[in-house]
């Protein structure tokens, strides 16, 4: 065994003795690390090494195995996935946020600290559990963080929590910025296929699988609401509402009306009309359209109806005193009333036509983005002759949208006793004298 002491000549010519590195632990430590060049495991053509048959056979009969209870089995997975990737920074931030929605409680163990020479001597297997953080509360009463914590409040959806994750807390994680929602996708997507690879839950095959073609759909359900909400409502609602309804100061709160340059109000309001046979509208003329009716409503969007080859033509076509303007082609959208969940206790609101479909005319480009089960919240405005047209435009949603009650929660403490006196008129200097009586007690 070497000596871990080395003897070398000091400046006086007297023999020192310099401790040596302690190889044996520095290998351990070496070992429980990943290896530098195995990347992150979310590289494009990443995949994880085969496994060896013991270990094949350690996973189906004692990790994984159908007796253990799902639970177990879950909390498993997360440990042995965490350990074969590199979760940094945000990764590591969006994977807990997902975990967390889902109803495991990832927050570290206050008295789980260990040094790596405490588990040098233990297999990867035990190291795992002894290091681990994730945990599944089956009981009402382990954690406060849970909305309604308990197994009979709760059931296993991979989809349903993977689309809340994209709906709500996604957004605010990433303040919206593409790159970081797809880095947010591609780490529940790595986790998805380990799952499925591993054949950690057979039972729930079906939704893995859905939840794995929800990662792919919501890529291409971006793209067409980025390219919905820069053109939303669209020159014709533009137009009526500078004509019949403009809108305050105060309606600049929200989204609104992007309002365009050089825009002849009179002329794109009552050629839409004049081609879809708003005829009402017409003879009314400017001063006899009136507003009737302004509401807000929380619309589904049924079905489009996108303008014919003929109708595009004759849009296309269109000449004012011989002046051609190549107007967009305007078709309709069918709505059904709807809500959108936020987790606020919203006023009753007067959908009108509760029960039946109603519709509103877009222009092309934001038809052919609009997809059935996608909702929007809206202040819509009704002329005497019919026609409404969108005032101003308050949120919209994908067609995944989802709202877990868990997101209540995260912020959530309960409420406790405080036995310190307020301060009051009587004693404004309570709380004060308080911490004083405190510092002499203690």
């Amino acid at each position: 065994m070497p000596s871990q002491l080395l003897a070398s000549d000091d400046e006086a010519g007297q023999p020192t003795v310099k401790p040596q590195p302690n190889t044996t632990t520095a290998k351990a430590n070496q070992s429980m690390r990943l290896p530098k060049n195995r990347g992150t495991g979310f590289e494009e053509y990443f995949a994880d090494p085969p496994m060896t048959p013991d270990e094949a056979a350690e996973e189906k009969t004692h990790i994984y195995a159908s007796d253990i209870p799902f639970e177990t089995r879950i909390q498993s997975c997360i440990q042995r996935f965490r350990a074969r990737r590199r979760l940094h920074n945000d990764k590591a931030r969006y994977f807990n946020e997902y975990l967390f929605l889902g109803g495991i409680d990832t927050s570290p163990n206050a008295f789980g600290g260990h040094h790596h020479g405490d588990l040098r001597h233990l297999t990867p297997s035990e190291r795992r559990d002894a290091t681990a953080t994730d945990t599944v509360h089956s009981d009402p009463n382990t954690s406060d963080r849970f909305y309604s914590a308990g197994d009979e409040n709760w059931s296993v959806d991979f989809t349903g929590v993977l689309a809340g994750f994209l709906s709500t807390s996604l957004v605010s994680l990433t303040s919206g910025i593409r790159h970081d929602m797809e880095v947010a996708v591609d780490v529940v997507e790595n986790f998805l296929r380990y799952v499925r690879q591993h054949d950690v839950c057979p039972e729930y095959e079906d939704d893995v699988d859905k939840a794995l073609a929800l990662c792919a759909d919501v890529r291409h359900e971006w793209f067409s609401l980025e390219k919905v909400r820069a053109s939303f409502p669209g020159s014709f609602h533009e137009a009526a509402t500078q004509l019949f309804s403009p809108s305050g100061k105060t309606a600049w709160d929200c989204p609104s009306v992007s309002l365009l340059r050089h825009l002849d109000y009179e002329a794109v309001f009552f050629t839409v009309c004049a081609l879809l046979g708003e005829t009402e509208a017409l003879t009314a003329g400017k001063g006899g359209n009136i507003v009737t009716r302004v509401f807000d409503c929380t619309l589904e969007v049924v079905s489009v109806q996108l303008p014919d080859a003929d109708l595009s033509q004759r849009f296309r076509s269109l000449a004012i005193d011989h002046v051609q303007h190549h107007p967009t082609p305007v078709g309709k959208a069918l709505f059904k009333p709807t809500t959108i969940e936020e987790g606020w206790l919203d006023a009753a609101v007067d959908l009108p036509d509760r029960g039946t479909v109603s519709w509103l005319y877009f222009e092309h480009s934001i038809l052919s983005n609009l997809k059935p089960g996608m909702k929007m919240a809206l202040t819509v405005a009704q002329l005497n002759t019919g026609v409404r047209f969108v005032k101003t435009w308050h949120n919209l949603v994908p067609t995944f949208y989802t709202f877990l009650p868990q997101v209540l929660m995260k912020h959530y403490k309960m409420p406790r006793r405080i036995e310190r006196p307020a301060p009051s008129v009587q004693d404004p200097d309570a709380e004060e004298k308080q911490h004083v009586r405190e510092a002499q007690e203690g």
